[in-house]
């Protein structure tokens, strides 16, 4: 019975100190650390398929990744917004918002030797149709 006792008062213990402790709080997790992107990036994109579209375009990487921002197609005299998201890895989807259209737009990215975020995208209709490959090249601001 002492035996069962203490193994009982040990085991209050130690669950009382590991609350003191802080085990498993808030202030013990570390910080988020930033998108390796974060920042605003302007500059053009060119369409490398049949259509040869060209445009700007002005983003904002937040510190987790969203993507926002406008982009102006010069060809077509069409601009818009810039939503979406930019992971760590530098895949990017996000949606380009027309007054008449809107594109899902995926694709990889990252940043060069000169520091320009650049990369390809593939634009897609509302039907799911690929209507642009386009190359990137983006300076930071």
């Amino acid at each position: 019975m002492f035996r069962t006792r203490s193994l009982s008062a040990l085991f209050i213990f130690l669950l009382v100190a590991s609350v003191f402790v802080g085990c498993g709080g808030e202030k013990s997790s570390s910080p988020s650390t930033p998108s390796p992107y974060a920042g605003h990036w302007k500059g053009a994109w060119v369409d490398t398929a049949n259509n040869e579209q060209t445009g700007t375009l002005d983003i904002t990487v937040a510190g987790r990744g969203n993507v926002t921002g406008s982009v102006v197609n010069i060809t077509d005299n069409e601009s818009g917004v810039v939503s979406g998201v930019l992971n760590d890895y530098g895949n990017i989807s996000c949606y380009y918002y027309y007054r008449w259209d809107t594109y899902k737009v995926v694709g990889a990215l990252s940043i060069n030797a000169s520091d320009h975020l650049v990369g390809n995208v593939t634009e897609y209709d509302i039907y799911r149709f690929p209507v642009r490959q386009d190359s990137i090249d983006l300076i930071k601001q």
